[in-house]
């Protein structure tokens, strides 16, 4: 992969953006939540909580979907010229699936979803922080796939063993795509910069 990376720089760039939109809509979502009056008793928090929560999972499927696309596109573009391209390929692929379960499952496998959600994070984690290590030519840009690949390792974990749900789990959704969604940002544009100095050599 010979400076593959810079050339779609805007790629990791618009991960990023819609990681933050994500947390944005995480965030509304739990607001609205603790803002809402007129149901004393609690009649209809369950049925609330559920749709919040089957909203977040649902848009961060279509995160994985969309994500899912990007990884497959930069994977075919370094298709027989580098050691990666099988690696962003497979996560592709598994997050298009993932993607895929969640637009069209039912309801009422949420639970199944969500642990599906914590595996895809746990394993798009560990090859994350496996492409950080095999970034030769960024060296000094190591940092910021290796601390996605830690924070999607830890949000995945937390959702296998942790049993969160209702608000702390929408919540922690969210800070998780604000986090990856930030790095992920930023790191795209140091690459622009990078991708800029070997236009001009």
């Amino acid at each position: 992969m010979h400076h593959l990376m810079a050339k779609f720089w805007w790629i990791l760039a618009v991960r990023g953006i819609l990681g933050i939109l994500l947390a944005f809509v995480a965030l509304v979502l739990v607001t609205l939540n603790s803002t809402q009056t007129g149901d004393p008793f609690g009649v209809f928090t369950f049925d609330r909580m559920a749709a919040i929560v089957s909203s977040i999972i649902f848009l961060l499927g279509l995160y994985a979907l969309i994500d899912g696309l990007f990884s497959i596109l930069l994977g075919i573009q370094d298709y027989g010229d580098g050691r990666r391209w099988g690696t962003l390929i497979f996560e592709g692929i598994f997050s298009i699936a993932l993607g895929l379960a969640t637009l069209f499952w039912p309801a009422n496998a949420l639970m199944t979803i969500l642990y599906w959600i914590g595996a895809w994070a746990l394993a798009t984690g560990l090859l994350e922080i496996k492409q950080g290590f095999d970034l030769n030519e960024y060296k000094d840009r190591r940092p910021f796939f290796l601390l996605a690949g830690v924070v999607s390792s830890i949000f995945g974990a937390s959702v296998i063993f942790s049993g969160i749900a209702g608000l702390g789990l929408v919540a922690l959704i969210g800070a998780y795509a604000f986090t990856t969604g930030v790095i992920l940002f930023i790191f795209g544009f140091r690459l622009r910069h990078f991708a800029k100095i070997i236009t001009v050599q």
